[in-house]
């Protein structure tokens, strides 16, 4: 994140009338200020551009580098807003922030600048200073781009925020009962009101009296009023010695633990917005499809501190020499921390700062105990000291100057008590490495004679081993030509019987075959047969042309009086006509005769149409206006007898004239005349009404009839276009004339050539064939004569071949029979050559056997041996010789060491201490300890960021370590199950959300949780060179294992079993009726029937099996009286105990297995564990016992959460020796809805049944 700062650039500003009175408001005089320090060290934000203005930029003065400037003022820092020209900057406004805001940032540019206030020399900006400026990104618009990306994490915080608001309640208590491995308790006689009892769940629990939290809620019983708590591990051994039995007996739940949390989260969010992270390309590798992690150049050499498989090797290897992120994909017991410690080795080697973080305390100090004792390490554990395991506490700031103490003065008085009898020792040693000097000289002289001896014999053995392979070789050259001889005389043989069996078969052929005279003669009386029938076949195809051509003809004639009578029917069309007076008519014929209209026609019949319409208009116009001028008159009658001005009222009428209907002036006359009518005495005021609307209407018919042409106009044109219209249907039939009669010259023309055709073929005929006598059936008598000629050629073809077969083969029977006795010759004399040369290798190899023993010995390497040995006794020597005068020197300097060490007080330590912890390279803390106030100042930055178990954190959790690692290590296992958010799994989490409300805004984010998470994301997505996988596990059975390997079969690698020997290494020394020392994969097979069904706990969601619980009772007394019996046969000690887990898939039945085990069992040799297999994940046990609860034959129902292939994974991966299922095979094989989830448990079935681990209920009966 920091970035380095340059050359300082020339910074020419101006500073407006507002920054300068911003200047005087904040005590700063403008020329002094900026001559405060020769050059600034500055931080420049990029803010956005709009468009067609200046890019304007803030730059924040560094309060830590410019220190004339953190001295004058302590308490802010300053801002100076700018606008960038090409030869200047202008300062619109200068501002202050908070001493604790920071300054540097993944947005922001580090750059040291000369600020210059004499801008008049009209230089320009610094070019590289603009390239800056333009290549820097704009912190706004990166902020937004990772507030919209980090919102889909919005989720896990507001689940967390949902109880955020509950206020501490304190209550009374009656009593504390703890389960049987103290892991858990249940408080009595809780006094809540109602309200109060649904908050409690995920509340910490304290007890007044305690210092620290005693653990979380995990149910709340309001009607037995009990609170069950899960207790924190630094709890538990004071519980298991009666500690936490205090009063007075009060205990208060309390959300701070939460609500600090989900401060610390959201701090995280913040950070990585505003560019904090000390990767500055963080919110790309964790948000993007594809990471851009910078590629791997080179991969590191390393020499490991510990023993390491290929995989381990390979991850450390890559994690070492990745420049930002690497992914470690860790399988159970694949050996995770081992790797991880070796890492942290590697960093501190290369003078690295690591932080180990994980989501669990349990899970950093079990990481931190695997590093060895090293002087290059230095291991800081930094958290609540209460909340750290016994293997981290000697870690601790307040213990580590102990430690570092104690251990130094160890190996220190370790040293000096060996150095004391050192001096006499050395002098022994020098006197006998002298005597074993000249022991190996006299041994070097005979080695060195046998060497020389071996030498000459190996001589020897190479001039005969070259004779012989010459003679071999010259054997199977020999040996090649004789068996190709031998081929050769079979294949002659061969040839002789073939050519004397196609002999005999030819002259066989030959005498049953005629003459070949008698052949020739029936041949030409074929060929003449032939010649008949064919000529009688042309003359009657000949014949049938004729008749063809005579049909043709009638037909052509037929044709010809069509169109004769056509041409007639059109002249008497044209004629019609002609004739026709009126448009209807012309239309009528038009439609009769179907003669279509052409464009013209359609034109005129337009014009004709719209006339009409004209007309008929200008003839209704009239009829309204004669209505009403009548009506006019009428009226204008009536008023004459009262003076109206009916010039006025007429002009009134015209000058407010408007639109009107027909249907609208037809009902003005009609209400008018009806009024006139029924009303005796008119008034005047009426009659005047009723004539200006007359006046009106008849103004507006005038005007309508105006645009109008006269009607004689409309007449012309009417008769004009029908005249038009007659002579475009004439030209078109005169037209269709004139085609008519082309056609029927056509056809006239068309019979005489026909006729012609006939004649002349007539003619053919008659010459041809006039006095010819046609033979009958001529077609087939044809072919059966060529079918005979054809019989009668191939007969006589094959006699001519039989013949010259029989002549050739005799000539080659011959050949072969001379090269035949050729081949026999040279076959002996091959004999002969291969004995003469065997006898000569024989006597060669005897010679050879003879100088075998002097070349199966070695003095090679005794010669070898022998020269080390003096190399080393020689370096041991000069190395004693070394110590000797070194020893006074060395063992004044470790006495003084001794006395400095042993005299040591408290000064000392303290000093010590601090010394220590300035100089820690490997830190270990969680996820969210990581984002507290005091770490973050204290380490505000790391190196390296290795997180483990990333699996089990939520994203939010995550961002807090990675924020401050330069390179960031991921171990976790995507097949394993995500995390628990609270007590609670994923799955509860959202069935309580789906219950509880339909717009929860993070309910997306934890559904595409279930399905992958953001370890799968980046392990999918990486490159090779960025993740791997350990694919060798040691923790549990070969047998056990394989009942997982399906779930890590889509990775690169196959999971394998480290265990050299997994009878021995993981033999769980038991022996009982039903369990057998080979059997390491049991299943107890309950049946699917309703006595063996699940059952649902009242007023509750969780589901229990009454008929497992039963059985688990049994297993475990078998378990425990094993492991006694094993103790008394001595396999076992006498004080050891066989741990055993019991897990189940559902919360309801671990309950009632928790109540059986404290009330019922007594199992004295067995130390049990018990948890939901969510909860179990990252533990192993010698033992594990799985319930697996679900068992019915409902078929809308399912298996619930076990249909996950991760739960499973984390169910049978828990085990080390012995894996026990209990639980219906038929209900998760057969009845299971879904395939995969079927196809996984089948695959368990079949693992168990090949191991012979299936047991039946009658077995265990039996048993």
């Amino acid at each position: 994140m920091l970035m380095k700062y340059r050359t300082p650039y020339r910074f020419p500003v101006t500073l407006t009338n507002k920054a300068k009175d911003k200047m005087r408001e904040l005590s700063l005089n403008e020329r002094s200020f900026f001559s405060l320090e020769k050059s600034f060290h500055i931080y420049i934000e990029k803010y956005p551009q709009e468009a067609g203005r200046p890019l304007s930029v803030a730059l924040f003065f560094d309060h830590e580098t410019n220190a004339n400037l953190a001295a004058k003022y302590k308490e802010c820092i300053f801002v100076l807003h700018c606008v960038v020209e090409q030869d200047r900057f202008i300062a619109t406004n200068v501002s202050t922030r908070s001493r604790q805001t920071p300054v540097s940032s993944n947005w922001r540019r580090a750059v040291m600048l000369e600020f210059d206030l004499n801008v008049h020399n009209r230089e320009r900006v610094s070019f590289d200073l603009l390239r800056i400026l333009d290549e820097m990104p704009v912190a706004q618009e990166s902020s937004m781009y990772v507030k919209k990306r980090i919102a889909s994490w919005e989720g896990y915080l507001k689940i967390q925020e949902r109880s955020a608001d509950i206020p501490d309640m304190t209550s009374r208590y009656s009593g504390l009962i703890f389960n049987g491995d103290f892991s858990r308790v249940t408080i009595k006689g809780i006094e809540l009101g109602e309200k109060e009892w649904k908050s409690l769940k995920d509340l910490s629990v304290k007890l007044k009296g305690i210092d620290q939290d005693i653990g979380k809620v995990l149910k709340a019983n309001c009607s037995a009023r009990t609170v069950e708590v899960e207790l924190h591990g630094y709890i538990e051994g004071r519980a298991r010695k009666g500690r936490l039995d205090v009063h007075p007996k009060e205990v208060v739940f309390s959300n701070f633990a939460t609500l600090s949390q989900v401060k610390r989260l959201r701090q995280g969010f913040k950070h990585l917005e505003n560019g904090l992270a000390v990767n500055s390309d963080l919110e790309r590798l964790l948000f993007e499809n594809k990471p851009p992690v910078k590629p791997v150049t080179k991969q590191a050499k390393l020499k490991f501190h510990n023993r390491l498989n290929e995989f381990q090797q390979e991850a450390v290897s890559g994690a070492m020499s990745a420049e930002d992120l690497y992914v470690i994909q860790g399988p159970p017991g694949t050996g995770k921390t081992t790797v991880i410690s070796e890492i942290c080795f590697q960093n501190a080697k290369a003078g690295l700062r690591t932080l180990v973080a994980s989501q669990s305390n349990l899970a950093v100090d079990n990481a931190l105990s695997r590093l060895l004792a090293n002087k290059d390490i230095r291991i800081l554990r930094v958290g609540r000291t209460e909340s750290i395991e016994e293997e981290g506490k000697k870690f601790i700031e307040e213990n580590v100057g102990q430690y570092w103490k104690d251990h130094t003065l160890h190996e220190v008085s370790t040293q000096f008590k060996n150095r004391q009898n050192r001096e006499k020792e050395i002098e022994i040693e020098l006197a006998e490495n002298e005597r074993e000097q000249e022991a190996v000289e006299v041994n070097l002289k005979r080695v060195k004679a046998e060497l020389e001896a071996k030498q000459d014999a190996q001589h020897q053995f190479n001039e005969i081993k070259a004779q012989l392979d010459e003679h071999k070789k010259n054997v199977e050259v020999a040996e090649q030509e004789r068996q190709a001889v031998e081929k050769q005389k079979e294949q002659i043989n061969k040839s002789l019987q073939t050519l004397n069996s196609q002999i005999e078969e030819d002259d066989a052929f030959l005498l049953n075959q005629p003459d070949s005279i008698q052949i020739v003669i029936e041949q030409e009386e074929n060929e003449h047969l032939i010649e008949q029938l064919k000529q009688s076949i042309a003359s009657e195809e000949l014949a049938e042309r004729i008749n063809e051509k005579k049909k043709t003809v009638e037909q052509i004639v037929v044709e010809h009086g069509k169109w004769s009578e056509a041409v007639k029917q059109m002249n008497g069309f044209i004629d019609k006509v002609k004739a026709i007076k009126q448009v209807d008519g012309l239309k009528w014929f038009l439609l009769e005769q179907n003669i279509t209209r052409n464009p013209r026609m359609h034109e005129y019949m337009k014009e004709i149409e719209r006339i009409r319409a004209e007309v008929n208009q200008l003839e209704k116009l009239k009829s309204y206006h004669d209505k009403l001028t009548r009506a006019i008159t009428y009226v204008e009658q009536l008023l004459t007898q009262h003076s109206t001005k009916l010039n006025q009222l007429q002009q009134r009428a015209i000058t407010n004239s408007k639109a009107y209907t027909a249907s609208e002036i037809d009902y003005y006359l009609d209400e008018l005349r009806n009024r006139l009518k029924e009303t005796s005495a008119i008034l005047p005021q009426m009659l005047m009404n009723a004539l200006e609307g007359l006046y009106s209407r008849r103004h507006f018919i005038r005007i309508k009839a105006k645009r109008l042409k006269p009607f004689e106009s409309y007449k012309q044109m009417a008769q004009e276009s029908f005249h038009f219209l007659k002579q475009e249907v004439v030209e078109e039939l005169e037209q269709n004339q004139r085609d008519n009669k082309l056609l029927f010259q056509q056809s006239m023309k068309e019979v005489e050539e026909e006729n012609e055709k006939l004649e002349s073929l007539q003619n053919e005929y008659q010459q041809k064939y006039g006095s010819f006598e046609p033979i009958s059936n001529a077609k087939e008598r044809l072919r059966e004569i060529e079918a005979k000629r054809s019989e009668l050629q191939k007969l006589k073809d094959q006699i001519e071949q039989a013949n010259s077969r029989v002549e050739e083969n005799r000539e080659r029977r011959n050949k072969d029979t001379v090269q035949l006795e050729e081949v026999k010759q040279q076959f002996v004399q091959l004999e002969a050559r291969l004995i003469e040369l065997n006898e000569l290798i024989a006597r060669r190899q005897a010679e050879q056997e003879s100088l075998t023993k002097w070349l199966e010995t070695e003095p090679e390497q005794e010669h070898e041996k022998v020269l080390t040995k003096m190399a080393s006794l020689s370096l041991k020597r000069d190395s004693l010789i070394a110590e000797k005068k070194r020893f006074p020197l060395f063992q004044s300097i470790q006495g003084k060491w001794l006395s400095l060490l042993e005299e040591a007080g408290d000064h000392d330590l303290e000093e010590i201490r601090k010394l220590y912890v300035k100089h820690a390279n490997v830190i270990g803390t969680t996820c969210v300890a990581s984002a507290r106030k005091d770490f973050i100042e204290s380490y505000p930055e790391f190196d390296v960021v290795i997180i483990d178990e990333v699996s089990k954190a939520t994203p939010p959790e995550l961002l807090l370590p990675m924020l401050k690692g330069k390179k960031i290590i991921l171990v976790g296992d995507h097949h394993q199950l995500p995390p628990l958010i609270g007590n609670d799994t994923l799955e509860e989490t959202l069935q309580e959300l789906a219950d509880g409300s339909d717009d929860f805004e993070g309910k997306e984010e934890l559904n595409k949780l279930l399905k992958e998470s953001l370890f799968e994301r980046l392990f999918k997505n990486l490159p090779k060179s960025n993740k791997t996988m350990l694919a060798i596990q040691y923790r549990m059975h070969e047998n056990i294992m394989e009942t997982i390997t399906p779930f890590y079969e889509q990775e690169n690698e196959r999971l394998q079993c480290g265990l050299l020997d997994s009878d021995s290494d993981r033999d769980h020394l038991l022996q009982s009726q039903l369990i057998k020392r080979e059997n390491h994969l049991i299943w107890f097979d309950m049946p699917n029937t309703p006595s063996y069904f699940e059952e649902r706990m009242k007023g509750g969601k969780s589901l229990y099996n009454p008929a497992e619980l039963k059985n688990i009772a049994d297993l475990l007394i078998q378990l425990n009286d094993a492991t006694a019996e094993a103790k008394q046969a001595g396999r076992m000690k006498a004080n050891e105990l066989k741990s055993v887990g019991v897990i189940s898939f559902y919360g309801e039945q671990v309950k009632r297995i928790d109540r059986l085990i404290e009330q019922e069992l007594r199992l004295e040799h067995l130390t049990i564990r018990t948890g939901t297999v969510d909860r179990f994940q990252g533990m192993e046990m010698d033992v594990i016992l799985l319930s697996m609860v679900r068992n019915h034959d409902n078929r809308q129902d399912d298996i619930g959460f076990a249909k996950d292939y991760r739960r499973l994974n984390v169910a049978l991966s828990r085990a080390r020796e012995l894996l026990i299922l209990i639980g219906s095979t038929k209900m998760f094989t057969e009845r299971t809805k879904q395939a995969h989830a079927r196809k996984m448990y089948q695959h368990v079935l079949d693992v168990a049944k090949k191991q012979n681990g299936l047991r039946t209920l009658e077995e265990v009966a039996n048993g």
